[in-house]
């Protein structure tokens, strides 16, 4: 592959390939600077991992597995099959989440009318296991994906989980057919094994105990996730596991004791987006929140490739997973902002993905798995409608774009343009980032990846933060290199939305671009979306 890259861009290297500058145009007035984007490919591009296009299902009573990948007993909604394979997700992390506190996998095999029906205690819900081990993993088959299952490592006297435990659940997914566990898959209708390679050890054992959550110290989960690790690896040593991580300190301390047996760390970032009266207030704290998350990123990547060459792992790295990561709605109910699942996606969901994803690509290899949640229903880039229909949300067109176009390898990008003094707002991000503060430079309105594929071609994903002004983009394109289309998810309304009644309201368009010598002009509306495609001439 490298081989390839270095033929196909000899010419190019350390060129710049784009300058991209996006300025007002109707209805939102005109910023009177413009924005500079240049993109240089490196001697030797970073490859993406297709990972961190991944996904998360867990049951937190709010219609997204039961009422949503399944009906309430259990059973697929074919509706929904055909959208999420047609999304080519590359993992699916199961099952949670704060529901693994409480999760035993022994409830959720054999047959299904004898599995019991418990509160859980996290999401004041009920788990009826009928959607279990044999289903998750024979479901991830119908859509293609690769699935990652989640290990109960809780504490709690009544609830939580022993190695054991979760060695016995690995050897009925893993087992071969002749060993104990594996007979009983087979009994409950697989023969073969399912070759699960990922999973997870815990899930947030650094926060406050509630429901059936006991805290744990980091040196006390460090040790425990040693020994499980360590048990785990010994017995399957082709998994790849993943251990909690948190903040530098708290990583640092994992590593330390358990670094030389995990594969990855994770971790998870939600950004907050208050809604009153279906409009969103305070748009740049929203908007531009990501940015604290590429901070923290950064961080724990500086410490995680110290560590790396500590533990002798430089050729075969622990790396960061963002297991868990949104933009969460806070709805007004008259008096307060509450947390709200069922708040539709809308046109600002765009950009504050858009700028997630941006991040990940930015950030890799360090960072090689990232988990959205969720695909259907809450949160969902899909939402049903009634029992045998479901329609695409934007972020749907989003995912789908990204996973499609925005893989193979990153290429460099140095913004310079008008932007929003991070001192003049508070950004409303929450999980494990709260340890960095950001530069006090201006975060320019214009966001930009890019990344070039096997064949030389390269995508540039472009995001226009800006709540109110639309962004001019001028594009200088070097000889080799034209530019071929524009794709954009853009609407005149940031607070727009898709609804069964109106499934339409916001979808991508694919348009020519006019080229004049080395330039392009495009624009941006006020959080809009848009990804160029340059192709080798």
């Amino acid at each position: 592959m490298q081989g390839i890259l270095k033929t196909i861009l000899r010419p190019f290297f350390r060129k710049p390939l784009l300058a991209l500058l996006f300025t007002a145009v109707q209805l939102y007035g005109y910023s009177q600077e413009k924005t500079t984007v240049t993109i240089t490919i490196p001697q030797s591009p970073a490859l993406i991992d297709p990972m961190i296009y991944g996904q998360m299902l867990e049951n937190v009573n709010d219609s997204m597995i039961y009422g949503g990948v399944t009906d309430m007993q259990g059973n697929v909604q074919k509706q929904v099959i055909p959208l999420l394979k047609d999304l080519q997700i590359p993992v699916l992390r199961w099952p949670g989440g704060t529901v693994v506190y409480e999760y035993h996998w022994r409830n959720g095999i054999g047959p299904r009318s004898l599995r019991p029906v418990v509160p859980t205690l996290a999401w004041q819900g009920k788990e009826n296991y009928q959607f279990g081990t044999d289903e998750f993993l024979q479901w991830c088959r119908k859509i293609g994906t690769t699935p990652y299952i989640n290990l109960n490592m809780g504490t709690h006297p009544l609830y939580g989980s022993t190695l054991r435990e979760a060695l016995e659940w690995i050897g009925y997914v893993n087992g071969p057919e002749d060993s104990d566990l594996g007979k009983l898959r087979a009994h409950n209708g697989h023969k073969d094994p399912y070759a699960v390679r990922y999973w997870g050890i815990g899930n947030e054992n650094y926060l406050p105990s509630r429901a059936a959550r006991v805290q744990d110290p980091d040196t006390v989960y460090a040790e425990r996730l040693r020994l499980w690790a360590s048990a785990i690896k010994a017995q399957f040593p082709d998994l790849r596991l993943l251990g909690v991580g948190h903040t530098s300190g708290w990583n640092h301390t994992v590593l330390e004791r358990a670094g030389k047996h995990i594969d990855f760390l994770t971790q998870h970032y939600y950004v907050n987006a208050n809604v009153k009266e279906g409009q969103l207030q305070d748009a740049a704290a929203t908007l531009f929140a990501p940015a604290k998350m590429e901070a923290h990123l950064k961080l724990l990547g500086d410490r995680l490739t110290e560590m790396n060459q500590t533990l002798g792992r430089a050729t075969n790295p622990v790396r960061l997973s963002v297991d868990e990561w949104n933009n969460r709605h806070g709805v007004y109910n008259g008096s307060s902002y509450r947390f709200s699942r069922q708040s539709v996606r809308k046109q600002f969901d765009v950009v504050v993905a858009a700028g997630m994803l941006n991040v990940f690509i930015r950030q890799s290899p360090v960072v090689g798995m990232a988990n959205y949640i969720f695909p259907v229903n809450a949160h969902g880039l899909i939402r049903t409608a009634g029992t045998d229909d479901a329609f695409r949300t934007p972020l749907y067109y989003l995912f789908k774009q990204y996973r499609e176009k925005m893989t193979g390898h990153k290429i460099d990008v140095a913004i310079n343009g008008p932007g929003m003094p991070v001192k003049s707002t508070q950004l409303n991000i929450t999980g494990d980032c709260d340890e960095v503060t950001i530069p006090d430079t201006p975060l320019t309105f214009v966001d930009a990846a890019a990344v070039i594929n096997q064949e030389g071609q390269i995508h540039i994903a472009l995001v226009n933060r800006s709540a109110h002004n639309t962004q001019e983009a001028v594009i200088r394109i070097p000889s080799g290199y034209k530019a071929v289309q524009a794709w954009e998810l853009a609407h005149k309304n940031m607070n727009a939305f898709n609804e069964p009644g109106n499934r339409f309201e916001i979808q991508p368009r694919t348009r020519t671009v006019q080229q004049k010598g080395s330039r392009v002009n495009i624009r941006l509306l006020p959080c809009a979306f848009a990804m160029l495609q340059l192709t080798p001439e």
